[in-house]
């Protein structure tokens, strides 16, 4: 009884004194609460993302121009590879690119855009925007289109031979409709040996939204000049070979089944000449705002609990010293060091727990806005991540907007086990002084006017 009373008698009486380490206690702790939350959720966060994250495996083909007819894959092989038990599903796109010198194609700003001043108005630089002609089957031209953030809107994806679809801003820039022919110009590189492609307008695309930002304007507009017709139309092209490429594509149920499904597709005679990529670099350019936050976080709890403990410890020997003068009177009366001890300690845990409260109602307030910011300063630091999203296929995955901030059940025993830390580190510092206390130590190094 005599404990708890002096205890509370202390906390009335030096009132400015535990004032000011409930005020350094709170800083401390909130910043350990914010940064542990911060840390914490952009972990969970990264490990949940990665699962949703579908695993894709490209198949990247050598120069087949330089090739064998014999190890040139066939469309009916590749879908031999898609018939596996570790695939979800296949997609296979072939492309070629070239010219539409009959039409007037979309121009887009060149990457490296100047003005020149003509009297007060300011010009820029454009260049000829480059087209791409795309071949899959119906359904992976529904999934390439998607990808794009594109839609049909006229026709149907199930092209015949020598069928297209092309994109409604181009349609208007040339007052083309459904029925209209087009010529495509593919010119092989070094030799000059130019084909020509007469296509029938079959349908119309154009993108399912409005573009959010410059960067995803320019990408939608360079995507508007692109062709699509079906997998045997640009395959019966006489020069693919030496200038088209196929993009195929598959998508597995879990990451762990890549060596399996690759020794799986060298099984069924894929070719050495054949590489296979993961978009596994993908998911690791999307995470790192996300990996870059919760770094920071930590790099900054880790600080805040070691510059902590040292001014909680410089703070203890200060504040001893100051009491010094009532603790020899104390032990003149008949008060034990023990006792002395279990006050001070009883006092400390009712300033941390005050502070603990006030910094955990301060963190729900401030630590979402504080995550939000900091993930939006990484993807400044780390480029355009979104535009990499747009182009990465990612299925039903969304982009990276926001960090969620949970305080889980895990932040809550370690932000409770590092105060902890920090009530021990200041008990520590007083038992030891106080045991080595002696009255008439403390009265000899007394000046006079004490």
């Amino acid at each position: 009884m005599f404990v708890l009373k002096h205890a509370f008698l202390n906390l009335k009486r030096h009132s400015w004194n535990y004032l000011l380490v409930c005020i350094m206690l709170f800083v401390l702790i909130l910043g350990l609460m914010v940064t542990n939350t911060i840390y914490t959720s952009a972990k969970l966060f990264a490990n949940d993302y990665s699962k949703q994250f579908p695993t894709i495996v490209s198949v990247l083909e050598p120069d087949l121009s330089n090739t064998t007819h014999d190890k040139k894959l066939t469309k009916e092989q590749y879908l031999k590879f898609g018939e596996s038990k570790y695939v979800v599903g296949a997609k296979m796109v072939a492309s070629v690119p070239i010219s539409l010198n009959t039409l007037k194609t979309i121009d887009m700003p060149s990457p490296v855009q100047f003005q020149k001043l003509e009297g007060n108005e300011g010009a820029n630089n454009f260049y000829q925007a480059t087209a791409n002609w795309l071949g899959a089957s119906a359904d992976d031209l529904i999934e390439e289109l998607n990808d794009s953030n594109m839609e049909i809107v006229t026709g149907s994806p199930k092209l015949k031979l020598n069928e297209c679809l092309i994109s409604s801003e181009l349609a208007q820039l040339n007052q083309l409709k459904t029925g209209d022919t087009i010529q495509l110009t593919v010119t092989v590189t070094g030799n000059g040996i130019t084909e020509y492609q007469t296509l029938t307008i079959a349908g119309i695309y154009q993108p399912k939204k409005l573009a959010e930002s410059a960067e995803f304007k320019e990408l939608m507009m360079t995507q508007e000049n692109n062709v699509f017709t079906n997998w045997e139309t640009i395959h019966a092209l006489e020069n693919f070979d030496r200038l088209g490429y196929n993009n195929i594509s598959y998508e597995l149920k879990n990451q762990k089944n890549f060596d399996r499904f690759l020794k799986e597709m060298q099984t069924k005679g894929m070719p050495s000449e054949y590489q296979v990529m993961t978009n596994e670099v993908s998911l690791e350019m999307l995470l790192s705002p996300v990996n870059g936050v919760g770094t920071l976080a930590g790099t900054i709890l880790l600080g805040l609990f070691i510059f902590g403990n040292f001014s909680l410890v410089l703070f203890s020997l200060r504040n001893f010293r100051q009491r010094q003068t009532e603790i020899c009177v104390l032990r003149n009366h008949g008060i034990t060091k023990k006792q002395l001890i279990e006050s001070r300690v009883l006092e400390l845990f009712v300033v941390a727990g005050v502070s603990f409260i006030i910094a955990l109602i301060v963190t729900n307030w401030v630590v979402q806005p504080i995550a939000n910011w900091q993930l939006q300063n990484q993807k400044m630091l780390m480029g355009n991540i979104d535009q990499l999203f747009s182009s990465t296929s990612s299925g039903n995955v969304e982009t990276i907007k926001s960090i969620p901030m949970m305080f889980t059940k895990g932040t809550f025993i370690n932000t409770l086990g590092l105060t902890a830390l920090f009530l021990t580190t200041i008990i520590f510092i007083d038992s030891y002084k106080l045991f080595k206390f002696e009255s008439i130590e403390c009265l000899l190094e007394r000046k006079i006017d004490e």
